[in-house]
């Protein structure tokens, strides 16, 4: 895991000194060292956080003749599988999935990328081609962000190192963060400020940039027979891979994060870390899942770090907070961040479980859908579908209501988009179920991947997340989707899989509460208890204004009209 960024310009040489201007903003991303490629209008650079290769080298990396340069955050756990058929054609020096990425592209270009498992975000320049391509995972563990502006390129791991070379200026048209409180998709909360999309590519060559996708969910589904028995089997042996792999390629010692759920349980014990990690609030039970916690440290046999986040923690470390997620997003984050900020104490991986809700049909508000569409198949009911249809509207428009969080409901910009988001997702599967979440996955999803990823970087700690292994996530959305609620139980395959590994009280449980800070108890933002949104949002985008646009124009508020 490492921070990366890089300038290419039509017109005007990169200095050493900005170059450096925007490494420094990401120096928590790589304390392990570091090096800058400058070669008149193109610079590329990167700081390291040695993960599995602990030797010094020199950075960023050149192929044998020099002409192809390469920075790279994150890992590829089948690297060595790759490497050795490409040790018969080229020198490795190293035990480094860096060189395996440079010289793999070297022979076969962006094709090799589909075969590649892991999380990554890198970038390659090409002297020959005079060509910059960037490139980010299928799934969107690893981030990406860029800046254009028609006359520079400006790639970074985060936005707070392209802010530092250019003036801040707030992008009033975000239509996806008056949608879900978050930005997802391409666009940020900067003016020609971009988020690279997973399974996505750049080119920037001639002076101009293309985008192309390499890889998405529905067209790389595989054939799943509707077999319960071998399902579970295949899930099972999938899920222990995907977990060992990810513990397995690493030389320090790594953690859990234990929430009390099935997910993050399932994830310690199977991989059986050398530290588990909990964090809980003694307000009152709807913020306690240290029970739940203490039941998988019990059944793994290891001690477990309690760490209870306070008010006043809160009030001291939001800033911060802010500052590491680039975006208007505190709450979800304070408790990783409180949790992270001991663990780094003890290890440099993390391994979580990220994922399960998307992919397996996790989330409590996809049984409405479901249950909907059961009226469908009653006998009574087969000739008047136009009726039923009429009646409760396409799926696709019940769905995008569901999840739009703009506290204008009737604002026709959030619901045109969000129609037409749902639309083209659920279009490219027959299941309402899959659809949902395929929805989620490329949306809500991303937001959380970008809040782990940015909390756990902020301490220099690498999180891995073994649910989101691309072979998971294919077998997730070709299986039928009949196993992923059933008779009422939502995740009914990753509940039925974790009998074997967790503790049935986990297991059986119906009751999990997000991984959540008491704010809204705290600061009295609604006077029954429920969680205050208007008043957080106003809060924390207020609180985000002032540090990343101290001077900005009044106007900017218009992003929050509810006209």
């Amino acid at each position: 895991m490492c921070g990366i960024a890089g300038i290419i310009s039509k017109n005007k040489n990169v200095t050493l000194d900005k170059m450096e201007k925007v490494l420094g903003a990401i120096a928590h991303r790589g304390p392990d060292g570091g090096g800058t490629y400058i070669r008149n209008n193109v610079g590329l650079g990167m700081n390291r956080l040695a993960i599995i290769d602990t030797e010094e080298h020199t950075i960023p990396f050149s192929n044998e003749d020099g002409t192809l340069h390469l920075v790279y955050n994150g890992e590829i756990y089948n690297h060595e599988e790759i490497c050795r058929k490409l040790k018969k054609i080229h020198t490795i020096k190293y035990n480094s999935d860096s060189e395996t990425i440079l010289h793999a592209w070297e022979e076969y270009g962006l094709e090799i990328i589909k075969i590649f498992n892991g999380m990554y975000a890198f970038a390659i320049y090409d002297e020959k081609e005079d060509a910059l391509t960037l490139v980010r995972d299928k799934v969107g563990e690893k981030p990406l962000y860029y800046y254009f502006d028609g006359s520079e390129l400006i790639f970074a791991s985060e936005i707070k190192a392209i802010v530092k070379v250019v003036k801040p200026d707030i992008n009033p048209k975000a239509l996806t963060y008056k949608t879900f409180e978050f930005c997802c998709g391409e666009e940020t909360l900067f003016k020609n400020t971009y988020c690279l999309q997973p399974g996505e590519a750049l080119i920037y060559k001639n002076g101009g940039i293309t985008l192309k996708k390499y890889w998405k969910i529905y067209d790389n589904l595989i054939d799943v027979k509707d077999d319960e028995k071998q399902i579970v089997e295949d899930l099972t042996e999938l899920m222990e891979d995907s977990i060992l792999l990810r513990k397995k390629n690493n030389v320090h010692n790594f953690g859990c994060l234990v929430s009390g759920g099935v997910d993050s349980a399932l994830v310690a014990c199977i991989s059986k870390p050398d530290f588990i990690y909990t964090g809980t609030y003694d307000i009152n039970e709807n913020f306690n899942e240290l029970p739940y916690a203490q039941l998988v440290a019990k059944h793994i046999k290891k001690d477990m770090v309690v760490v209870k986040p306070q008010k006043e923690d809160y009030l001291r470390y939001k800033d911060e907070i802010l500052y590491h997620l680039d975006m208007p997003c505190t709450w979800t984050s304070f408790n990783m961040f409180m949790v992270l900020k001991r663990a780094k104490e003890d290890i440099r991986v993390v391994l979580s479980g990220e994922g399960v809700d998307e992919l397996f049909g996790g989330y409590h508000r996809y049984h409405l859908l479901d249950h909907d569409q059961k009226i469908f198949k009653l006998k009574a009911m087969e000739k008047y579908n136009y009726m039923i249809q009429k009646y409760y509207g396409a799926p696709e428009s019940r769905y995008a209501k569901l999840i739009n969080r703009n506290i204008n409901q009737f604002d026709e910009d959030t619901n045109r988009y969000l129609h037409e988001l749902t639309t083209y997702y659920f279009s490219k599967t027959e299941s309402i179920i899959h659809g949902m979440g395929i929805v989620d996955f490329y949306t809500t999803m991303q937001v959380l991947l970008k809040m782990s990823d940015n909390m756990s970087m902020a301490f220099s700690i690498e999180n891995r997340s073994p649910f989101l292994d691309y072979r998971l996530v294919q077998y997730a959305f070709s299986m039928p989707d009949k196993y992923k609620i059933k008779d009422g139980i939502t995740k009914y395959m990753i509940k039925k899989i974790a009998e074997r590994f967790i503790p049935k009280e986990i297991a059986d449980r119906v009751d999990k509460r997000g991984f959540a800070a008491p704010v809204n108890l705290w600061f009295d933002w609604n006077k029954n208890g429920q969680y205050g949104r208007e008043q957080y949002r106003e809060s924390v985008y207020a609180d985000w204004r002032k540090i990343f646009f101290k001077d900005a124009d009044n106007n900017s508020d218009k992003i929050y009209s509810t006209n």
